[in-house]
């Protein structure tokens, strides 16, 4: 009787598929890894940028306060903007949000309704005739960012304390709401 000794056995087959199947796992798993973690970073740069220009709509009107009330000679003024019940909403607990829209962004304040931003929600528009990319107007597609600024009068007495939260459902946790606070403060520079 003649035995057949070419080729392998399933031993051997299988013990060749496992071992090449752990050299595959372990840079699949590190790419994999690699993915979310940019899908992360990316998701909390941008509320970040967000976060900012919260912040920035309110420097912005006191700037733009400030330089009318320079050409009016009458810095008693460049405050009022801070009382004049237009960021009443912002007060708020629930806050509210800007958008650079108008030429003055505080004329452009939206009350959040509720926690986590609700009512405050962000939508991208790109259209070209569009100042901001990211808006409270609905005729923009649905982003998962939505955005509360607080504010409330500074501790150290004649400013504001600016509160810009960022608040979005991110991709890798189900959707499972994250958020990110920037706080500063501006004063009044003329009183």
């Amino acid at each position: 009787m003649v035995k057949n000794t070419e080729g392998y056995s399933l031993v051997e087959t299988l013990v060749a598929i496992a071992i090449l199947l752990l050299a595959l796992v372990g840079p699949m798993t590190i790419a994999a890894k690699g993915i979310q973690s940019s899908i992360y970073v990316r998701e909390q740069t941008i509320a970040i940028s967000l976060a900012q220009e919260g912040i920035e709509a309110f420097v912005a009107a006191r700037n733009d306060a400030t330089l009318e009330a320079f050409s009016n000679d009458d810095l008693t003024t460049s405050w009022d903007w801070t009382t004049d019940g237009r960021i009443d909403s912002c007060r708020d607990a629930d806050g509210c949000n800007i958008q650079y829209v108008d030429a003055d962004p505080i004329d452009s304040v939206l009350a959040c309704t509720g926690i986590n931003g609700a009512g405050c929600e962000l939508y991208f528009d790109d259209s070209s005739s569009v100042r901001a990319r990211y808006t409270f107007d609905t005729d923009g597609e649905r982003t998962p960012y939505s955005r509360a600024i607080r504010v409330s009068d500074s501790p150290a007495g004649n400013g504001l304390r600016i509160e810009s939260t960022v608040y979005w459902g991110t991709q890798l946790l189900s959707g499972q709401v994250q958020s990110l606070t920037l706080t500063t403060e501006i004063y009044n520079l003329y009183e």
